[in-house]
C-alpha cells in the first residue's frame, strides 16, 4: 500500500536479457570483475542523486508552504493544498507507474529507448486530461478550483506537466543521468517559490496553483527536448545495447504496474483530500504538511528502489552486492527519520505557526513511526519488480490500501486528523509481516549457488553501458556529449 513511483532469472531468458543473446562470452564474465565495481558505486551515486532530489525538493516545498501559511488564512491554505492534493492524485494516476516500467527496461532499450520514451508520454499526457476532466466534469473540484474556465485549465495543464514532470525522473535515472535529478527538481522548486509573490493573490488559491505547476511546466518541457533531442537518440547508437522484449511480459508488467499505481497514489494523495472535505479546510491545512513529509519519506526509500532496479537489470551478477547496498540504504533512510520525527514532530512544524505545531504533530510522528514498515514493503516490491512478478504485491497493497482508507474514513469524525496517521501505521505494519518472510527468503536466494533467482545469474552485459552512462562521464561512444 505504499506510494510507489511504482519499479532483482539459473539464466536470464533471451527476450529480456544478456546470456549468449547479448554476445556475452564465457571470458567476458571472467573479466566482469574489473567493470562491476564502477557499477556496484553508480548504484549508490543513482541513490544518491535521487535522494538529494527528494531532500532538496521536500526542503524548499515546505519552504513554500511556511510562505503560503505566513500570507495567507488557514482556510486559503487548505483550499490551495487540497487543490494541489488533488492535482498531484491526478498526475499520480496518470504516470502509470512508467517509472518502474523504464527502471527494468530501458537500461536494455537501444534504439528502441526514444519510442518508448515517447510512447510513455503520449499515453500519461492521454491519461492526464482524460482525469482532469472526469474530476472537474463530476464537481470533484468544487471549492478547490475555480469556476473560471482559466482554472479549470490551468488544472487540467498541471496535471499534463505533473505526470510528465514525475515520469522524468525514472528516464533520467535509467539512462544513467541521475544528476540532473535534483537538478530540474531543485531548479523547479526554487521557482515555485520565487513566483508565489507574484501569483497568490486570488482568494480561491488559483494563484497558488499556478506558482506551483507552472515551473514544472517549463522545466519539463526543457529537460524533455534534451532527454528526446540529444540523449535517447546517443544511447541508442551504443553497439549492442538493445535487447529483445517480449511484448507480453512488457504488457503483464505495464498493466500490473498500473493497477498497483491506481492503488498507491490513491494511497499517497488521497488523504489530504478526504480531512479536508470531512473536517474543513483549516483541518487540511494542518494535516497536508505532516502528510507530505511522510510522502518524502516513502520518496526516499523509492529512490533507493529506483537505483538497486537500474543496477540490478543491468548487472544481475552481483545481485547481493546490490541487495546488500540498497538494505543498508534503507536502513540509513528509516532509521533516523522515524526517531526525528517522533522525537521533533513539533519543532519541525512550529515554523509554519503554533496551530499547525499543536495540530499536526501526533499525526507526524504516527507517520514516522510507519517508515520502517514502509522499507519492508519497499524492499519486498524491488524484488518483485526485478522477478517481473507484480500481480501478488498488487493484491497485498490493494487489501492493505483498502484498509487504510477505510480506516481513515471512519476514524476521522472520532480522532481527527490523527485517524489517517494511525491507520496507515496499522495498514503498512500488516503488510510488512505479510511480505517479510517472502523477502527474507528472496534475500538468501540471491546469495545461494542453487536457488539464485534467474535474474540474477546474469553477468555485467554492459560494462560499456555503466561506463557511458556515469555521470561522471558525460560523453557517449559516439563523441557527443550528452
Amino acid at each position: 500500500m505504499t506510494a510507489i513511483p511504482a519499479v532483482d532469472t539459473p539464466t536470464v531468458p533471451a527476450e529480456i536479457g544478456p546470456g549468449t543473446a547479448a554476445g556475452i562470452r564465457p571470458a567476458d564474465v571472467a573479466s566482469a570483475g574489473a567493470a562491476s565495481a564502477p557499477v556496484v558505486h553508480a548504484m549508490v551515486r543513482t541513490a544518491m542523486a535521487l535522494m538529494t532530489s527528494t531532500v532538496a525538493s521536500a526542503a524548499l516545498g515546505f519552504v513554500f508552504w511556511v510562505v503560503a501559511a505566513r500570507w495567507f488564512p488557514a482556510e486559503v491554505v487548505g483550499r490551495a493544498s487540497a487543490a494541489v492534493s488533488s492535482m498531484s492524485l491526478l498526475a499520480g494516476l496518470a504516470q502509470l507507474n512508467l517509472t518502474s516500467l523504464y527502471a527494468r527496461f530501458l537500461p536494455t532499450a537501444g534504439p528502441n529507448t526514444r519510442r518508448l520514451i515517447v510512447g510513455g508520454y503520449l499515453a500519461s499526457a492521454a491519461m492526464s486530461v482524460a482525469l482532469a476532466t472526469g474530476f472537474l466534469a463530476l464537481g470533484l473540484g468544487a471549492g478547490l478550483i475555480g469556476a473560471q474556465p482559466a482554472g479549470r485549465l490551468i488544472f487540467t495543464g498541471a496535471v499534463v506537466a505533473s505526470a510528465i514532470f514525475f515520469i522524468q525522473d525514472g528516464v533520467l535515472a535509467a539512462l544513467r543521468r541521475p544528476s540532473w535529478v535534483p537538478a530540474k527538481n531543485v531548479v523547479a522548486s526554487a521557482a515555485k517559490l520565487a513566483l508565489l509573490p507574484l501569483l497568490a493573490g486570488t482568494a480561491t488559491g488559483d494563484g497558488l496553483l499556478l506558482a506551483w505547476a507552472l515551473p514544472m511546466l517549463a522545466t519539463m518541457l526543457a529537460v524533455n527536448w534534451w532527454i528526446l533531442a540529444r540523449l535517447a537518440p546517443a544511447r541508442g547508437r551504443l553497439p549492442g545495447a538493445a535487447a529483445p522484449v517480449a511484448r507480453r511480459e512488457v504488457l503483464s508488467f505495464a498493466s500490473a504496474e498500473y493497477v498497483n499505481g491506481f492503488v498507491t497514489n490513491a494511497v499517497a494523495f488521497l488523504p489530504p483530500v478526504l480531512v479536508a472535505g470531512a473536517l474543513g479546510p483549516a483541518d487540511g491545512a494542518y494535516f497536508y504538511i505532516p502528510w507530505v513529509i511522510g510522502v518524502a519519506g516513502t520518496t526516499l526509500l523509492w529512490n533507493v528502489v529506483t537505483s538497486f532496479v537500474v543496477e540490478a537489470a543491468s548487472d544481475g551478477s552481483r545481485a547481493r552486492a546490490h541487495v546488500n547496498r540498497a538494505a543498508t540504504l534503507v536502513g540509513l533512510v528509516v532509521g533516523p527519520a522515524a526517531v526525528l520525527l517522533a522525537l521533533a514532530a513539533g519543532p519541525l512544524l512550529r515554523p509554519l505557526g503554533p496551530a499547525y505545531a499543536e495540530h499536526g504533530a501526533d499525526a507526524l510522528r504516527l507517520i514516522g513511526l510507519s517508515l520502517p514498515f514502509t522499507g519492508v514493503v519497499l524492499l519486498y516490491a524491488a524484488f518483485a519488480i526485478m522477478e517481473k512478478r507484480m500481480w501478488r504485491m498488487v493484491a497485498i497493497q490493494s487489501a492493505g490500501a483498502v484498509a487504510f482508507l477505510a480506516g481513515s474514513w471512519l476514524g476521522l469524525p472520532r480522532l481527527g486528523i490523527v485517524a489517517p496517521a494511525l491507520a496507515l501505521l496499522a495498514a503498512q505494519a500488516a503488510v510488512a509481516a505479510v511480505l517479510l518472510p517472502g523477502l527474507i527468503r528472496r534475500y538468501r536466494a540471491t546469495g545461494s549457488a542453487h536457488r539464485r533467482p534467474d535474474w540474477a545469474t546474469g553477468s555485467a552485459h554492459r560494462p560499456d553501458l555503466a561506463a557511458a552512462g556515469t555521470d561522471s562521464d558525460a560523453t557517449t561512444s559516439t563523441g557527443r556529449t550528452g
